[in-house]
């Protein structure tokens, strides 16, 4: 019997091919949330989907019921923080047109944009105009470019600590400001 866990790894391994052959005999996984053990806890495909920029995934994955506003992650809340985070630019607009809110909860008050300012593993350092672009669209779609997190921190704290100089620059066009708690 196929797993959520099993199409998760696929997913990971970007073998979108087989992740969708896997949908199509076992739909149920759409939905379902992986029950392993640490930070990645509760993610589901779309999650995974969202970060890998498997926007032929994501879009499978939704028909078959999965949440575009899922939270049961413990990581980055939501399939779009999740992309925002890796700059998933297709996987963004996508979950967007799918009802996708663009200030939800992503974690202790933060926002998808919050995400794509932290800019990922490397602080938008890699792929500076997918994260710029990433941030566009966000916005483009509502995003809240001054959302204080839980502890008064904006978007563009955020990239101004990651020194992700191009979605500081995509957030001051946008009216983006400091928080009186960054120092900045």
């Amino acid at each position: 019997m196929q797993n959520v866990d099993q199409l998760i790894t696929l997913i990971r391994d970007k073998s979108n091919k087989e992740a969708l052959c896997m949908l199509e005999g076992a739909p149920e996984l759409a939905k379902a949330h992986s029950q392993k053990g640490g930070q990645l806890h509760g993610a589901s495909p779309l999650h995974w989907a969202a970060h890998r920029n498997a926007a032929e995934v994501c879009e499978r994955l939704i028909q078959l019921g999965a949440d575009a506003n899922d939270s049961a992650s413990d990581w980055w809340l939501t399939p779009l923080s999740w992309g925002a985070d890796a700059a998933s630019v297709d996987a963004v607009e996508l979950l967007l047109k799918h009802g996708a809110d663009v200030n939800q909860d992503a974690i202790v008050g933060t926002s998808a944009l919050h995400a794509v300012a932290m800019g990922g593993a490397t602080q938008g350092k890699e792929r500076a105009e997918a994260y710029a672009q990433t941030a566009e669209i966000l916005i483009a779609h509502g995003a809240d470019v001054n959302k204080p997190t839980n502890r008064k921190r904006t978007p563009l704290d955020e990239a101004i600590e990651n020194e992700n100089d191009r979605v500081a620059a995509v957030l001051r066009k946008h009216g983006g400001q400091v928080s009186e708690v960054s120092g900045s």
